[in-house]
């Protein structure tokens, strides 16, 4: 990881780095930065594009651009007034749910007990996910994103059968929540079904 200095314009290199640091490290650098300042951050995380994008949309600063360039996502940040960085807990909390998750998802294959779900609903953001999951009341469960669906940090709603799984994704739209589509496992693939 670099930072640099230039002019007013703050350069932080996160290559190399995978989901979740550089959305973390941004947030940490951009909550020091004075209101109007301009940062410019580089990462290699394939999800980083889309993390960006919402984490701006959810604290209030202004997304500049946003760039591809040889296997690097390159984008600028605007410090705007009155936003709402993520504390420091958050991101405590934000990794102590990525292991309950992890440890909830091992322990649903390996109970022969459970039903294994075979359809997985995406979300734009894992904030919508965890508050989805609360508002279903154990209707569904959150489990990390399967690579196969995609790669990047991310929270998929884990249901079993395709007329359920649809029956919660409009539920979820025609609430608000930001949902994405809906995936069903073939074997150790996973194709996408809806919308």
């Amino acid at each position: 990881m670099e930072v640099l200095e230039r002019e007013e314009k703050k350069i932080l290199d996160l290559s190399g780095l995978m989901c979740p640091l550089p959305i973390v490290i941004t947030s940490e650098n951009v909550k020091r930065l004075k209101e109007g300042d301009v940062i410019k951050v580089i990462s290699t995380d394939p999800g980083f594009e889309r993390d960006i994008y919402n984490w701006c949309k959810q604290t209030g600063n202004q997304l500049l651009s946003i760039k591809k360039e040889d296997g690097k996502v390159i984008v600028e940040i605007r410090k705007m007034s009155h936003t709402s960085e993520p504390s420091l807990w958050y991101w405590i909390k934000f990794h102590s749910l990525g292991v309950k998750l992890h440890v909830r998802q091992f322990l649903m294959m390996i109970n022969p007990f459970s039903e294994k779900p075979d359809h997985f609903i995406t979300f734009s953001a894992i904030s919508e996910g965890v508050r989805a999951e609360k508002y279903l009341k154990g209707r569904a469960k959150l489990i990390p994103i399967p690579d196969e669906i995609d790669p990047r940090c991310g929270v998929v709603l884990a249901v079993k059968g395709e007329e359920k799984a649809k029956k919660i994704y409009q539920e979820l739209s025609k609430e608000g929540f930001f949902v994405e589509a809906i995936y069903r496992k073939e074997g150790k693939n996973y194709r996408r079904i809806y919308p």
